[in-house]
């Protein structure tokens, strides 16, 4: 009962203090460098996908369990290799949704130990198994925290394909739930990413709202609340600095970002953004007729000065 006690003490404190002060550090540490936020977020990225693809591999092979049942389903597991994926690579296809679900999967992870951490002791997770899941999920928290509000916003134009690439994920879940990883001691799907039942608190529910998957709706009005915050923050989070220009350390490959470098005309973070903005800008600069109204301006100035 007392290791119990601690151990729920020990989600709170863990999940309120990863919640409140995490934000403060990143943009304190990193929000005037976006070289050494990318460098940071590199290697974050490389041991996340490193260290679970060490751990898929050994599960089926030395643990001999089955490796069918270790195919990532929810959202969490794909995002182990999803978020590192995307910014490694540099996918505008992937970088979306990877940044979009990993932060999530994050964020939920820890409102959860602070709000319920009791399901959390009580589970049938082994020591290493739940520390390791702390662990991991504040990486995809942290890798989150330092992407969109550091490196890059979020912006409601790109919205569209997170939610997107969220709806997949949900899809190939449901399918998983009622295929390979049906529960048929129980004959019931089973409940991937807790969408075939309940797990919220009954505090937190709507009276009633328990049976016929009507929880779903509040699913829905806190996701989208979530959405309006952290896109809203991430946009404010950029206003009050100066873009900078993607690093080596950003993703994608090496040649890609001396090729971007080369490209940039002004000292901007977005390539294509700048270049539509001052497209116009270096146009008039390189008119004729501009360029001789400043010579001849140039040249009326200098024969002023001349005492002759």
């Amino acid at each position: 009962m007392l290791m119990n006690t601690f151990w729920q003490a020990f989600c709170l404190v863990v999940g309120l203090g990863a919640l409140v002060i995490s934000p403060f550090v990143v943009i304190k540490t990193f929000g005037k460098s976006r070289e050494r936020a990318e460098k940071f977020m590199y290697r974050l990225m490389i041991f996340l996908l490193v260290y679970k693809i060490i751990h898929f591999t050994l599960m089926p092979t030395v643990f001999r369990q089955d490796a069918v049942k270790l195919i990532p389903v929810e959202i969490s597991s794909v995002s182990y290799f999803l978020m590192p994926i995307a910014y490694l690579s540099g996918s505008k296809i992937l970088k979306e949704t990877g940044r979009f679900v990993g932060f999530f999967a994050g964020l939920v992870q820890l409102i959860a130990m602070s709000i319920s951490p009791a399901s959390f002791v009580n589970s049938d997770m082994t020591n290493f198994t739940f520390i390791e899941s702390i662990i991991m999920h504040y990486c995809l928290y942290l890798g989150g925290l330092i992407w969109n509000f550091t490196i890059e916003p979020l912006r409601y134009k790109d919205l569209w394909k997170a939610l997107a690439g969220f709806l997949v994920i949900l899809l190939w879940g449901t399918l998983a739930a009622f295929t390979w990883r049906y529960d048929h001691e129980l004959d019931k799907p089973e409940n991937i990413m807790f969408i075939q039942e309940c797990v919220l608190p009954e505090w937190l529910l709507i009276p009633g709202f328990d049976k016929n998957h009507l929880f779903i709706i509040e699913y829905l009005s806190v996701f989208f609340v979530y959405i309006a915050v952290l896109y809203r923050l991430s946009k404010l989070a950029f206003s009050r600095k100066n873009p900078e220009p993607r690093s080596a350390w950003g993703g994608g490959s090496y040649r890609r970002y001396v090729e971007e470098r080369k490209s940039l005309p002004l000292n901007v973070y977005s390539v294509r953004e700048h270049v539509a903005y001052y497209d116009p800008i270096i146009a008039a600069a390189r008119d004729e007729s501009v360029i001789a109204e400043g010579a001849a301006a140039r040249k009326g100035i200098d024969g002023s000065k001349d005492p002759g």
